[in-house]
């Protein structure tokens, strides 16, 4: 027991072993910035000029101009929105990921996740391709193509515990 509180004392006293104080947003090296404060699945632009990312799971799409550090929200005006990711196609366009509704995080994650087609242009809607998918989206920056995985959760004809990997 001694040698417990002796270790704890000793773990406390050492230098930099204490929490620093303040944010360590505050503290940043140079070659890093925050430049939204808030946002999750972040995917930059095949230029490289833009980042897409999602509001919150089962939230709404957006993307910000590193130029000019514009917020555009790409998915705020359809009721439901619900999309767990979006991801840039080399030709400018989105691939989102969701359900067509959310039931509950479980079921909506991984029986009916799907794959949906959003234009770039402002105003668009979100286009259903017909197609479930599981986790695991990849998609090209040179080129249209895209690879995804499914599970027997999506592809109840798939054996049990099942999984594939999808290119196209």
């Amino acid at each position: 027991m001694k040698l417990l509180i002796l270790i704890i004392v000793l773990a406390v006293s050492i230098p930099g072993a204490q929490r620093k104080q303040g944010s360590p947003l505050d503290h940043l090296p140079k070659n890093m910035e925050v430049i939204s404060y808030f946002g999750e699945r972040a995917d930059f632009s095949p230029d490289n000029q833009r980042i897409a990312f999602m509001s919150k799971s089962f939230g709404d799409a957006f993307v910000i101009d590193l130029k000019t550090r514009i917020v555009r929200c790409l998915t705020c005006g359809i009721p439901g929105a619900a999309f767990l990711r979006i991801m840039h196609l080399s030709d400018g366009n989105y691939i989102l990921i969701g359900p067509e509704r959310f039931s509950d995080i479980r079921t909506s994650r991984r029986r009916d996740n799907e794959l949906w087609f959003l234009r770039k242009e402002a105003g668009s809607k979100p286009v259903k391709l017909g197609q479930k998918m599981s986790e695991g989206a990849a998609i090209s920056k040179k080129n249209l193509r895209m690879s995804w995985s499914e599970t027997d959760a999506q592809f109840p004809d798939l054996p049990k515990d099942y999984s594939r990997l999808v290119c196209e």
